[in-house]
């Protein structure tokens, strides 16, 4: 008996050892004006997250991820459960690896890594959120290849989007809740990170069939193929006594809308800029940044903004901060409906 409880200790320690929990959460508050007098003040746990991780060997290991949004969730509740990650990954050696299952999309800058503590400005930005879109999972098989030089590359077929209904890219996501699987996705990225400090990467994604209609006849349907482009360029660079960061992001979709009352749904696209500083001190690090945003989507009917923004991170400790910005959303389609405000937050 004692020999049989030795070996259950031994077991559990080893399982322990080979497995990591983490997580993460956001608490966001928002106070914004519209020029035609709309006013919103509002407080919301934005998302709660915990990861979950194990190697079963050297070469196989398990990633996890589970998210509840908006503090709570049930009928009449404006949260959701979510299933984000759930994913197998092989290394083949050091160079190659494989995954399949649930995983995100390999496409822009936060998609992929989106803790708090990663990005400024309290809300995500609006072009990778309402373009790529963030956050982005699917079903499938992947794989990836390093090489020694800084060069990766990473490829999927994946399940896709059903934007059939309001030609919305965000709401096309099916998030693999009992979701059609009649067109799959097609997703290569190039990414170079050679040179310290610096990354550049693109990625091209392709869907024959952005409805999922399955439509086996000659019969024209309203909506055909889509791609996505998405390239981006990240800069980290030591200034005096803290480091400068400038990012910048184009993404585009080209879709074909044979629906003649949806015509400027064909062409979504979006881009930013971001200049920011980051400075150490004894309280903790701080840093500022500001962004512009030039968005063109459809969401029912066309959207199109230019959004500045301009703000401050406190990281009073390496894994929590303080987060406040200041925005200006111009509506370029409709007068006073311009929007302004601030947002408070921590990570």
């Amino acid at each position: 008996m004692e020999g049989e409880s030795f070996d259950v200790v031994s077991k559990t320690a080893e399982w322990f050892n080979h497995t990591s929990i983490g997580g993460y959460g956001e608490l966001h508050y928002q106070n914004r004006s519209i020029e035609n007098g709309s006013h919103k003040e509002e407080i919301d746990f934005r998302r709660f997250v915990l990861f979950f991780s194990h190697e079963f060997t050297d070469n196989l290991r398990l990633f996890s991820e589970l998210e509840l949004e908006h503090s709570i969730s049930g009928d009449g509740k404006s949260g959701e459960i979510e299933l984000e990650q759930a994913y197998l990954e092989y290394d083949f050696n050091e160079h190659a690896s494989a995954k399949t299952s649930l995983f995100l999309m390999p496409v822009g800058i936060i998609n992929e890594t989106h803790a708090p503590t990663t990005f400024y400005g309290v809300e995500r930005n609006e072009v990778e959120k309402n373009i790529i879109p963030t956050t982005w999972w699917e079903a499938g098989i992947g794989g990836s290849y390093r090489f020694d030089n800084g060069l990766s590359f990473d490829a999927a077929i994946t399940s896709g989007l059903d934007v059939s209904s309001n030609y919305d890219i965000r709401k096309g996501r099916q998030k693999v809740s009992k979701q059609k699987a009649n067109d799959p996705i097609f997703v290569v990225r190039g990414k170079y990170t050679g040179v310290p400090g610096l990354e550049l990467a693109a990625t091209i994604l392709h869907q024959t069939d952005m409805g999922q209609s399955d439509n086996s006849s000659n019969v024209a349907v309203d909506i055909g193929s889509g791609t996505l482009y998405e390239t981006h360029v990240i800069y980290s660079h030591a200034i005096g006594p803290g480091t400068f960061t400038g990012k910048a992001l184009y993404s585009r979709w080209e879709i074909n809308v044979n629906d003649p009352a949806h015509q400027n749904a064909e062409t979504q696209y979006g881009w930013y800029i971001e200049p920011s500083y980051r400075l150490p001190t004894s309280i903790g690090d701080l840093g500022a940044y500001a962004r512009f945003q030039k968005l063109d989507y459809y969401s029912s009917s066309d959207k199109n903004y230019n959004i500045w923004e301009t703000g401050a991170n406190w990281w009073i400790h390496e894994n929590v901060v303080l987060k406040a910005n200041y925005i200006y959303k111009e509506d370029t389609l409709h007068s006073n409906k311009d929007e302004r405000g601030f947002d408070l937050g921590i990570g």
